[in-house]
């Protein structure tokens, strides 16, 4: 099955179960955390290896509600020759905070950055508000979909032809993940056209079916796809990139 069909399919079966669901969704006040390592590989005629790490923690309560991140990627591959070149290199950080954690409707702050070789970006900064709504919430599922605007500075890789931009851009999420005894699935989708030439945007998908062996533990799969349709204008091989991950979390 295509990537995007496996992709498509999830996204529905989560919102669906989301939405479907009647009771209130418990959760335990204060900070946890994860910690993910995730790899794959492909040999024979194709020969590539990628490894990716990620750290998070969140907090609950009643006064507000946040999140931060961090994740880190490394890949290499095989030319026709034999010969191993780096094919992805990059980090990510971002935080959120809600101010209405409780709330149906909740205003909140966004901060992100990143760096990639893939998208041949130096580091690309950006930062705003909106609001999050949310769609529904349960004991076994949550789904909500949030809307702000973000001002981005994008700085590309030295070798690139293009200069380094300044713009604001609309940002839209949905999120949606649901539990089912041990096995929980969790997907999210970002859009985020430019304030001013809407034909210029990205997408970034990410699905994660996690399967719990202990409390603090699970097996993870991990199916992420990013679109930047500028990309290629700043020296990338090509404007999309995806990528296959198994590994495992920690909890605390």
């Amino acid at each position: 099955m295509p990537l995007v069909s496996v992709r498509r399919t999830l996204l529905s079966i989560l919102t669906l179960a989301a939405l479907r669901a009647a009771p209130a969704l418990a959760q335990k006040p204060g900070w946890s955390g994860t910690i993910d390592v995730n790899a794959t590989t492909l040999f024979g005629t194709a020969s590539q290896t990628l490894a990716s790490f990620a750290a998070g923690t969140k907090h609950s309560g009643t006064a507000f509600s946040g999140d931060a991140s961090v994740r880190f990627r490394y890949g290499e591959s095989e030319d026709a020759q034999d010969v191993k070149f780096v094919s992805a290199r990059g980090w990510a950080v971002a935080t959120s905070v809600d101010g209405v954690p409780d709330g149906r409707v909740s205003p909140f702050l966004l901060i992100a950055a990143e760096e990639s070789l893939e998208k041949r970006l130096a580091r690309r900064t950006a930062g705003g508000s909106g609001i999050k709504w949310v769609l529904s919430k349960s004991e076994t599922g949550v789904a909500s979909l949030s809307g702000d605007v973000l001002g981005e500075r994008t700085l590309p890789l030295s070798d690139s032809l293009v200069n380094a931009t300044n713009l604001v851009r609309w940002s839209w999420r949905l999120k949606a993940e649901h539990q089912i005894d041990r096995l929980k699935l969790s997907h999210v989708t970002y859009y985020g056209p430019e304030f001013s030439t809407p034909s210029q945007y990205t997408i970034t998908t990410t699905s994660v079916a996690s399967y719990a062996i202990s409390s603090a533990i699970a097996l993870t799969t991990t199916i992420t796809d990013n679109y930047d349709n500028q990309a290629r204008a700043r020296g990338a091989r090509s404007n999309s990139d995806g990528s296959l991950l198994f590994g495992i979390r920690a909890t605390f």
